[in-house]
């Protein structure tokens, strides 16, 4: 292991952390994805430099531990997406108002998606990531990965604007 190496490993833990709670919906169950992730991550440093993409290989890991993790536990908490993300500073009640509704509906609708389009639009549009890695990621073709992310985006500008 080098030194390159070990700083794509320190550069990528924000990101798997935000793809383990992206998954998971609960900061506890992120928190021992990530974690767990992090040790299996590290027991196989020696093999770092053997790996194409080394982020895609590490979000694939929290995946499969996350799976691991469901499969075991059998047990999902959704916690609503303004509790992850980020709060605006209030300063005036109304806009605050609606900015919570626009962000509980907004879950709704997103909850509403199959599992694979969640997680393809969070990986996309969230952490930006090129439809090769996401492929890379979930194990599929990227004309997969065009499909869903298609799909899911059309459901959401659907239902946005009142079509049915």
């Amino acid at each position: 292991m080098d030194s390159e190496q070990y700083n794509q490993f320190l550069s990528s833990q924000r990101k798997l952390y935000r793809f383990a709670l992206s998954l998971t919906k609960d900061v506890n169950d992120a928190d021992d994805i990530y974690q767990e992730s992090l040790m299996k991550l590290w027991q196989l440093k020696e093999e770092w430099a053997n790996w194409q993409n080394f982020e895609a290989y590490a979000m694939r890991m929290v995946r499969n531990t996350f799976l691991n993790y469901y499969r075991k536990n059998n047990n999902r908490v959704h916690v609503a997406l303004e509790q992850i993300t980020e709060q605006p500073e209030p300063n005036d009640t109304d806009k605050e108002m609606v900015l919570t509704d626009l962000r509980m509906r907004f879950n709704a609708l997103i909850s509403k998606l199959p599992e694979v389009q969640r997680n393809i639009l969070y990986l996309r549009e969230i952490e930006e990531m090129e439809y090769k890695e996401i492929a890379e990621v979930l194990e599929i073709t990227e004309a997969q990965v065009k499909v869903y992310l298609f799909r899911g985006r059309q459901y959401l500008k659907s239902k946005v604007h009142g079509k049915r």
